[in-house]
């Protein structure tokens, strides 16, 4: 069985990510801060920081899952923060992709994460699809650019079958963001956040994990997908739901745009703002949603 060797395995995705392919029986490895080869999972050390990298683990590696980037949302987009936010997934592709050049035995596919900011934090009428540009060059936005750029040069340099999944919202009981969103309902203080006009592109983590194991099954499968799920629904439908299945009231009063932008900066508008994106590529290719609407993805998760 083959070997997948993952970035940012720790991370919430990359945990429930590692369960899944172990369960179907692949062997399952790290890059992390600290080696550690004789756990359940081994562990290889790297630091892009000190271009270090473990190069046994990438002569194990059948397929690389690139998941390894700064949290968005944990903290202020200082200036210090952006850099880290783009460093740490661009520079750690690079390191990935220099290291494998030298190798006599590559990889056959590199799977990276995106995200649907790749779009631009905006409201639009438009639904999105793999083949559109944003229409505006926010920071997300240009992040998103370099990381997919960085991504698709194993295709183009080394010529490696390449995907890229932009990611929406992930739904689970382990995200802390989806925690976050459901403090307020759940002290009955549930309301649309801004004009609540904006749409929220979202998925359930267990999708977007068996979304994943497809592109590891699928040689077919290449370039750019959208990891969205089909419900196309705004802020204040999604909180109106949330606040539903919590047994909790819903409050027609928003919650104003500029109190969200007063303690959170620029990081607000990826809440504040949002546009439909399609899935339709990701069905095409044979995918079948086990949550397809968000009354489920938020029913399984509180």
């Amino acid at each position: 069985m083959k070997t997948i060797l993952l970035t940012g395995g720790s991370g919430m995705i990359g945990r429930k990510l590692s369960d899944l392919l172990i369960e179907k029986g692949y062997q399952v490895i790290w890059l992390s801060r600290e080696r550690h080869v004789n756990g359940s999972i081994p562990r290889y050390r790297w630091n892009y920081l000190k271009n270090e990298i473990d190069r046994e683990a990438l002569e194990q590696a059948d397929v690389i899952i690139h998941l390894a980037g700064s949290n968005l949302g944990e903290e202020a987009w200082t200036r210090r923060k952006k850099q880290e936010i783009v460093e740490s997934r661009v520079q750690t592709a690079r390191l990935l992709l220099e290291t494998i050049r030298s190798m006599p035995k590559k990889p056959e596919s590199f799977i990276s994460a995106s995200a649907v900011g790749y779009y631009g934090m905006q409201t639009s009428d438009r639904i999105y699809s793999e083949e559109d540009l944003p229409a505006q060059n926010d920071f997300l936005s240009r992040t998103c650019k370099k990381w997919e750029s960085a991504a698709f040069a194993f295709r183009d340099e080394l010529g490696m079958r390449t995907v890229a999944l932009r990611t929406a919202f992930v739904i689970s009981k382990e995200s802390d963001a989806f925690k976050r969103m459901s403090v307020p309902a759940r002290f009955g203080l549930g309301a649309p956040l801004g004009s609540g006009r904006q749409y929220l592109p979202w998925i359930h983590l267990d999708d977007l994990c068996r979304i994943y194991l497809n592109t590891v099954e699928d040689s077919r499968m290449q370039g750019i997908y959208n990891a969205v799920s089909p419900q196309q629904i705004t802020n204040a439908e999604f909180m109106k739901v949330l606040a539903k299945e919590m047994k909790r009231p819903f409050f027609i009063p928003r919650i104003p745009a500029f109190i969200l932008r007063l303690f959170m900066g620029e990081v607000a508008g990826m809440i504040l703002e949002g546009s439909r994106v399609s899935p339709q590529k990701i069905v095409d290719a044979g995918y079948q949603f086990l949550y397809p609407t968000a009354m489920e993805a938020i029913r399984s998760s509180l």
